[in-house]
């Protein structure tokens, strides 16, 4: 496919994602063509109902595309079974929501090792990559506390030590600052350019705020499922 090359960690080309309803289909994504490069933080942007959020879920293999095709890796989704999206998800990918879907009676800890489960099982060596992750958040004096004790500041930043733990080169976040305080959205967004500036890590995240755009090294808008601007603020 012409969008992916060795330096794209992600391509789409041509992407249409329709759904059937009673009074016609409505088109979510109408044949988007774009690429991601590792190292940049991606803005996703446009109104509700754009089409942004179903971008980012076909991207992580958690919904197909009508048409079209979706590369991550330089693996073509179209193609893969379940089972192979399900160990691509595992091994290059880290989800980020904006309702954080912390399981309410586990510790931040044991949160954060859920990923590492079915390849480390619960022992030493999950705890201590979970640890890590952790600290890279900088929540390493709550790891015994749950979910419910946290402020929603800190539940994203152990959501995201958690889309960490596999050590993934993709993270793709869905409105990760929508529901925070604008203290605790700068700390989230901070974390994550880090990620892409500092890791080299291919970093997508969806947003209504021009502010969040503007500090990410490449914005995208989106309207009515249509690909309408691709630019590099030059203040990013």
């Amino acid at each position: 496919m012409t969008t992916e090359s060795c330096e794209h960690a992600v391509g789409l080309q041509d992407v249409v994602k329709s759904y059937t309803r009673s009074d016609g289909d409505v088109h979510a994504l109408a044949g988007i063509t774009v690429a991601f490069e590792p190292g940049v933080a991606t803005a996703i942007t446009g109104t509700s109902g754009s089409g942004k959020s179903t971008l980012l879920f076909i991207v992580g293999g958690l919904d197909r595309p009508t048409s079209g095709e979706v590369s991550v890796k330089g693996q073509c989704l179209n193609t893969l079974s379940d089972d192979a999206l399900a160990d691509l998800r595992r091994d290059h990918l880290g989800f980020v929501f904006q309702n954080y879907h912390l399981m309410p009676t586990l510790s931040v800890c044991e949160n954060v090792m859920l990923p590492l489960a079915p390849a480390l099982g619960i022992g030493l060596a999950a705890r201590g990559r979970a640890l890590h992750c952790i600290e890279r958040v900088g929540l390493e004096h709550r790891i015994n506390h749950l979910p419910g004790e946290l402020s929603g500041g800190e539940q994203q930043r152990v959501a995201l030590a958690r889309a960490l733990a596999n050590e993934p080169s993709i993270i793709l976040a869905d409105e990760p600052t929508g529901n925070l305080d604008s203290a605790s959205a700068d700390v989230i967004l901070s974390l994550l350019l880090e990620l892409a500036e500092n890791d080299g890590r291919t970093v997508l995240l969806t947003s209504h705020s021009e502010s969040v755009a503007k500090r990410c090294g490449r914005r995208i808008r989106i309207e009515h499922g249509a690909l309408v601007d691709d630019d590099y603020p030059k203040d990013a």
